[in-house]
């Protein structure tokens, strides 16, 4: 056993104070130790295929973190990196727009960026009315990406390609095609051609 109170001779003397070498405490290292191996086995238990997710509460299966969860949630995020591709013809346009989640996308957009001008129902404010088969650029799916992405600056309607960007612009896009048809309250008057389908 190492003694106590020992002065370590090294040479360094700064304003008369001096640097004993007495080990830790016994209880401490003890418990040091214990810690360590305790931290090994709650990883082991956690995050390996063993016991504890396997025979967790729901409550704990939901907080346990694993490997294999990481994994997945690393894959969703780089597939979110990838970049947008538009759809290449009027089939993979029709079925972007069409899928649900992308209507959903779209309609926060919309909220958050066209309402002051076309209204909280699209029912038309000072910019068309976007509910009903009158369209002033057409209403098919490649005019209304068109109408989004460049606008119609004589009329108002900004350019919203570089502000939004493709994808975000096609979310709209899928948003506004599902609008066709829907009954509003005060709708504005019809301008433009009338879209027969």
């Amino acid at each position: 056993m190492q003694e106590t109170n020992e002065i370590l001779e090294h040479g360094q003397d700064y304003d008369g104070i001096k640097e004993y070498d007495n080990p830790l405490p016994q209880w401490f290292m003890v418990m040091f130790y214990i810690s360590i191996a305790f931290a090994f086995l709650y990883m082991g238990y956690y995050t390996g295929k063993s016991y504890g997710l396997v025979h967790a509460t729901p409550v704990s299966q939901n907080l346990a973190w694993s490997g294999a969860v990481l994994a997945e949630q690393m894959r969703a995020v780089e597939n979110a990196k990838l970049p947008f591709e538009e759809p290449k013809d009027h089939e993979a346009l029709e079925s972007f727009l069409r899928t649900p989640g992308n209507i959903s996308k779209g309609e926060a957009i919309f909220k958050a960026n066209c309402v002051a001008c076309h209204g909280e129902q699209a029912q038309g404010i000072v910019g068309p009315n976007l509910t009903d088969k009158f369209w002033l650029h057409g209403g098919k799916s490649e005019d209304i990406v068109l109408s989004i992405t460049g606008g119609w600056v004589a009329k108002g309607m900004p350019s919203w390609g570089p502000v939004l960007g493709p994808e975000k612009i096609h979310w709209v896009a899928a948003y506004v095609l599902s609008l066709k048809g829907k009954p509003v309250t005060n709708p504005k008057a019809p301008q433009g051609v009338e879209e027969t389908e």
